[in-house]
């Protein structure tokens, strides 16, 4: 259980922050997201790599509270013209203005830096006192089983829909971007037709895992509220990236979730969630 909290519940804290708010905090969040599933589907991920990640979070997620707080009490002292006027950084960053109900996102953001806060310091709490006691009782018990056999059906559903996903990434949104992933997904089926080897499919997955990564940050900074210059964004829209919003096509929906969906399914196959 105590891996669980590294390994599944501070990666999926880190996303649901980035998603929540597009700025550069937020892609610290994503950046250290991706890379906990990259070094998670590596071998020799092992206790003392998640200790570093836990460390690493507290880190991220306290100064992320801490700059948003001084942000705070600097706008009490300034008042609200001083917001206003240079509101585009202030977006562009990440500090969010709380009014009641009004930037409920924005809330919820702030709500996953704090539980992000809290379980890494949980996690370093019992790795700190080698979990002697209470929470080694506690990781022995029904919840403990309750996790593995949940995480054994993932990894085997993961094994049946990373061939749809990885297809439905190149062809979703067709452009030069997902293009490998198209490319990928027919040479692993032509493999497993001529050789009767399901594993063919996934021969592919070490390469697109690094090429998905950049995807996602690519795609990612193309969402932050900064005005590109009309030649980058000619090179953009040719190359596939796209702008998420209400008025999204399903295509580009579909594209960047199949893509986001990719990657954590990768890791999951490759890596064991709960040692």
């Amino acid at each position: 259980m105590a891996r669980f909290i590294p390994g599944f519940a501070l990666p999926m804290l880190l996303l649901l922050a980035s998603l929540l708010n597009w700025s550069l905090i937020s892609l610290l969040d994503l950046m250290a997201f991706l890379f906990i599933q990259y070094t998670a589907s590596r071998k020799g991920f092992r206790v003392h790599q998640q200790y570093l990640i836990s460390w690493s979070v507290l880190m991220l997620s306290s100064l992320t509270l801490l700059s948003h707080a001084v942000f705070h009490i600097v706008l009490a002292i300034e008042g609200d013209h001083w917001s206003t006027a240079d509101a585009q950084w202030a977006e562009l960053i990440g500090f969010i203005r709380v009014h009641s109900w009004r930037t409920l996102l924005g809330e919820h953001f702030l709500v996953t830096q704090v539980l992000a806060t809290f379980l890494s310091i949980v996690e370093i709490y019992g790795n700190w006192f080698d979990q002697n006691l209470w929470w080694r009782d506690f990781c022995s018990g029904h919840l403990c089983y309750f996790v593995l056999l949940i995480g054994s059906h993932l990894k085997g559903t993961c094994c049946l829909l990373l061939p749809a996903v990885q297809l439905i990434a190149g062809i979703s949104h067709v452009s030069w971007i997902s293009f490998p992933f198209f490319i990928c997904s027919s040479i692993g089926l032509v493999d497993w037709s001529w050789t009767s080897n399901y594993l063919g499919i996934f021969r592919w997955w070490k390469y697109l895992l690094f090429y998905g990564g950049f995807n996602i940050i690519f795609l990612y900074i193309y969402q932050l509220p900064i005005e590109f210059p009309a030649t980058f964004k000619w090179i953009f829209f040719h190359f596939g990236l796209f702008k998420i919003s209400t008025s999204s096509e399903w295509s580009e929906v579909c594209s960047g979730l199949s893509l986001l969906l990719f990657y954590i399914m990768v890791r999951i196959l490759n890596a064991s969630l709960y040692y």
